[in-house]
């Protein structure tokens, strides 16, 4: 069993906290970081947990020191990060997703990424920013196969590492509720369930997209809105998904499936989240700790696969916040 636990927020207009999970004050990391980050992504190395990376508003940032300081990586400018996704079995490469739809690969450690596709979906809704990419999957039984969630551009695959993309968006299409993908993860140990989720909930395909199955979280749960989605470390048949009512609402709460989606139960008992939950981590070294973080500050944590839970309140200047993760010292 692991000993202190360190819990990483992004808040999208005041940049990076820690705390560890035992102590009483949040840090806010700011040494190296570009003036005002916007932090919407949080990946730590899993070999490596005092290697910190986000993403922000100017490209991706790496800590080697579990964010006391950190420096700017080798990427084009003017790049809003969103999401960064380590490669299953080689964390030395690694990707990530822009706003814009652009996807960046590294395979040097995250020193230095290229460009090495862009997702075009000519039948996204249009909004007032450009398509997001807010998740990667991708499966660990043949990571050729990936799979990016597109803030109202629906999903899409890519057999060849990324290089290139289809888009999978036949029961999405003309929905914009459906199209409206908040995040992507690969299930099941042979790497042949994916899921999505967007603002009705969770959906789950088994050939790659070609097909979605809606997953029906509103026979579990009266809030089914769904801001993320995250496999179990330790078991990829057990996911975690964020609900809310809806993007700004006054409840919040994780659901927990443990048969691949099939049937979900709250997670969170006991506790009462007021507002939608933004993000879900569970620690990749202890799969029993689960911590998560709702709209408007609020931050909860289990030790104990969520028999008991606590609660880390961030400042009230941090905001917003959009992105949460967790390492064992």
């Amino acid at each position: 069993m692991p000993g202190k636990t360190f819990i990483y927020v992004g808040a999208e207009a005041d940049g990076l906290y820690r705390k560890e999970e035992s102590d009483g004050q949040w840090q806010k990391l700011a040494k190296g970081m570009p003036p005002a980050p916007q932090v919407r992504a949080i990946a730590i190395h899993p070999n490596d947990t005092k290697t910190v990376f986000v993403g922000t508003q100017r490209g991706v940032y790496r800590s080697k020191d579990s964010g006391d300081s950190f420096e700017r990586m080798n990427m084009a400018e003017g790049r809003h990060v969103w999401t960064i996704k380590f490669h299953p079995n080689d964390p030395s490469t690694m990707f990530l997703g822009t706003e814009g739809s652009e996807v960046f690969k590294s395979t040097d450690s995250g020193a230095n990424w290229d460009h090495i596709s862009t997702i075009i979906n000519q039948d996204s809704v249009q909004m007032a920013f450009a398509t997001r990419i807010l998740g990667i999957g991708i499966e660990a039984t043949n990571p050729d196969q990936m799979y990016a969630a597109l803030e109202v551009g629906g999903a899409a695959h890519s057999s060849d590492g990324g290089k290139s993309w289809t888009i999978r968006n036949k029961e999405f299409d003309g929905d914009v509720d459906l199209m409206d993908l908040h995040g992507v993860t690969v299930g099941a140990a042979d790497s042949s369930a994916v899921f999505i989720s967007n603002r009705t909930g969770v959906w789950r395909s088994r050939d790659r997209g070609a097909n979605w199955d809606n997953l029906k979280f509103e026979n579990f749960t009266d809030i089914f809105y769904s801001r993320g989605v995250e496999s179990a470390p330790d078991n990829p048949d057990t996911l975690y998904a964020c609900i809310g009512l809806n993007f700004g609402s006054k409840q919040g709460g994780v659901m927990r499936s443990t048969d691949q989606g099939d049937t979900w139960e709250r997670f969170d008992k006991g506790i009462k989240p007021l507002s939608t939950t933004f993000g879900v981590t569970i620690n990749e070294h202890a799969p029993e700790q689960v911590y998560f973080c709702t709209r408007e500050g609020e931050v909860f944590g289990t030790r104990d696969g969520g028999e008991n839970w606590s609660s880390h309140a961030l400042p009230e200047i941090a905001g917003s916040v959009k992105a949460i993760a967790c390492a064992s010292a």
